[in-house]
C-alpha cells in the first residue's frame, strides 16, 4: 500500500517539473518571437508577444504565491 503512494507523489513531482519546464519554454518562445519580430520591423506581433510574455509572468508569479499561501 505505501508502494502505492510512493509511487503516486513521485508521478506528481515528475507531472509539476514538466508544466514547470513547458510553462519556461512558452515564456521564452514568444520572447524569442518579440524579439525576432522587433527586428524585422513586425511592431503588432513584437508588442503583442511582450504582452503575452508579461502576462505569462504575472500569472507565474501569482501561482507561485498562491501556492505557496495555500501549501503552507
Amino acid at each position: 500500500m505505501s508502494t502505492r503512494v510512493v509511487l503516486l507523489a513521485d508521478s506528481s513531482v515528475a507531472l509539476l517539473t514538466l508544466g514547470i519546464s513547458v510553462y519556461s519554454i512558452a515564456i521564452l518562445v514568444c520572447l524569442g518571437v518579440a524579439i525576432n519580430a522587433a527586428r524585422f520591423g513586425r511592431r503588432r506581433v513584437a508588442v503583442a508577444m511582450a504582452w503575452v510574455v508579461g502576462v505569462l509572468t504575472v500569472a507565474g508569479v501569482i501561482v507561485a504565491i498562491l501556492s505557496s499561501v495555500v501549501g503552507g
